[in-house]
């Protein structure tokens, strides 16, 4: 059997993968200016201050003071996910990019994929994180029996462990598939 695939329906393929991967490198671009801008928001607009810590902390979050230097500390502890956010979302932004002029099986790919997986994964840990040392940070001014330790993991956490962690297996898969690749081209 064989597995060759005819020419017009391997251009056919590659046409409709280029296409998408310009659409999906514009939707990966407004997703992180939306990602600044709006978590920039959220962290000088009280209310929006308010909204997050309750997303993240549940009712512990009504509780917490909520002070403009608060909402500084939130900035900076939020800062360290989102930075990885972005960080990852800017390397799938070249993911695409690269699809769309047709480098695909190359070991760039395979390396943004994998750095993309890696920011993926890191979200998992990153969330309960986040919550215990935005629990901590708002609450260190409380009187003592007053102070909030907070420990939250959601399926969103777990999930993020096992989507990165298949992520950057196919990332190895896709680095092996280039190697072959390379060493059968250079026997003929």
């Amino acid at each position: 059997m064989s597995s060759v695939v005819p020419a017009p329906a391997l251009a056919s393929a590659q046409a409709r993968l280029a296409r998408l991967s310009r659409r999906m490198e514009w939707v990966t671009t407004l997703g992180i200016v939306l990602i600044v801008v709006l978590m920039g928001l959220a962290f000088v607009i009280p209310e929006w201050s308010r909204n997050l810590l309750m997303h993240r902390l549940g009712a512990t979050g009504a509780k917490l003071p909520l002070a403009a230097s608060d909402q500084v500390v939130m900035a900076m502890i939020h800062a360290v996910p989102l930075g990885v956010m972005i960080w990852g979302l800017w390397q799938v932004r070249a993911l695409f990019r690269d699809f769309a002029v047709g480098l695909v099986f190359t070991t760039a790919a395979a390396q943004r994929l994998r750095l993309f997986g890696l920011s993926v994964l890191l979200q998992g840990p990153l969330g309960p994180l986040t919550a215990t040392a935005l629990a901590l940070a708002l609450s260190l001014g409380n009187p003592p029996g007053q102070r909030y330790l907070v420990l939250t993991v959601s399926i969103s956490d777990y999930v993020a462990l096992i989507v990165g962690g298949v992520l950057i297996a196919v990332a190895a898969v896709m680095r092996e598939a280039v190697q072959l690749a390379d060493e059968n081209a250079a026997f003929v």
